[in-house]
């Protein structure tokens, strides 16, 4: 039988004139089961396609969709917990809460949410790292790149696994009512860890620029490339939208944190999806090519062949392997992630033209050497 509603305490006092209402309490919680549904109906068939374009169509899964497959089902189990924080009180005015269903719901979403949330975001930006090492034979390039995957799983180690060390007890993290022991600054902590997330995210953006800049190609093409290349990090402006509502929910938590968090859950949801689904997005180029032949373009520029940019090992450009030479890590193949066009470089322009039968092209095979970029015909 549950308690009558006049002995039920809240898990903090109205504020003068309000009277507490557990029946029928005002409620927001629909927002966040929207937001926590939305999310992966979306992003769970793009990743789909994107597995299929890489078995199927490149024949070459990598680290990187092992990597993006563990972010989609530890995101899959955040969005499960944050749907079930509204049975807890997210959603409503903390003194419509009863104090046990707060403790739950502090207890829970201190645990469980942040291994589930960073562990997912954590596992996105390393697909993206993956993704960007294989495209590239530089080297300072790759370094770049492995200190923001570094910093990447550094952080977000720390902050998944917060609740062990933060306050002491541990159970000080979620029981108010513990008036013993002590924790770090809380507010400067979650903001942090938000700066240094909306950082990793900016670095993981302008990280292509680099890239594609060296390569010779028209400005309109290098756009287009860095383009295609950067959506995996637009998240970047979310993360930025994210850090300004910690900023101002800091002032109102304290008094009714179940209901301003409201608006950073579904701000959290909308980060941590949207990023898997920019990751998978560089991999549909291919797919949407394939069966989608109205965009490839036309004339010349939608027939030709789109020859390898460069081998990294042998420091070719636009050449044939030969079959007796050294391993190279690649091999011919008849697709590819996508092109970035054919290099307008003295070395590729010194040979003769080729006829279609002569064009060669690479593409990676299961090995951990780098490839700037490799494409053929559209599965001809």
């Amino acid at each position: 039988m549950a308690p009558a509603p006049e002995t039920i305490v809240g898990a903090l006092p109205p504020p003068p004139g309000v009277t507490p209402n557990f029946d029928n309490p005002e409620s927001i919680a629909y927002r966040v089961i929207v937001a926590s549904v939305v999310g992966p109906v979306i992003t769970i068939p793009i990743c789909v396609l994107r597995l299929y374009t890489k078995h199927y169509l490149l024949r070459l899964v990598g680290y990187d969709d092992y990597a993006i497959v563990m972010a989609t089902l530890l995101a899959l189990g955040f969005s499960i917990v944050t749907s079930y924080h509204t049975t807890n009180g997210l959603g409503r005015h903390i003194w419509d809460v009863p104090a046990d269903n707060f403790y739950e719901l502090m207890k829970i979403g201190d645990i469980a949410g942040p291994i589930f949330y960073n562990l997912s975001t954590l596992f996105t930006k390393v697909s993206l790292c993956l993704f960007y090492l294989r495209l590239s034979p530089y080297k300072s390039f790759q370094i770049a790149t492995c200190v923001v995957m570094v910093i990447s799983i550094g952080y977000s180690l720390i902050t998944a696994f917060g609740f062990a060390w933060v306050c002491q007890p541990i159970e000080k993290f979620w029981d108010f009512s513990n008036t013993t022991g002590k924790c770090i600054n809380l507010n400067a902590f979650f903001l942090a860890t938000g700066c240094i997330n909306a950082a990793t995210d900016l670095a993981l953006l302008i990280l292509p620029i680099f890239l594609i800049k060296v390569l010779h190609l028209p400005w309109t093409r290098k756009i287009g490339v860095a383009l295609i290349l950067m959506t995996g990090s637009f998240v970047f402006v979310v993360s930025l939208i994210r850090v300004r509502i910690i900023i101002k929910c800091m002032a109102t938590i304290p008094t009714d944190g179940t209901w301003t968090m409201v608006a950073n859950f579904i701000w959290i949801l909308i980060e941590m999806w949207l990023g898997i689904i920019c990751a998978c997005l560089p991999s549909l180029y291919t797919f949407f090519r394939r069966y989608f032949p109205a965009i490839r373009g036309h004339g010349a520029e939608a027939a030709a062949p789109f020859p390898a940019v460069k081998d990294p090992n042998s420091n070719r450009l636009n050449q044939g392997i030969q079959p007796n030479g050294p391993e190279s890590g690649y091999h011919t193949g008849e697709v590819s992630d996508f092109s970035l066009g054919t290099i307008d470089s003295p070395q590729a322009n010194s040979h003769p033209p080729k006829t279609d039968d002569q064009v060669s092209s690479v593409r990676a095979v299961a090995s951990d050497k780098s490839l700037l970029s490799s494409a053929l015909k559209d599965g001809h």
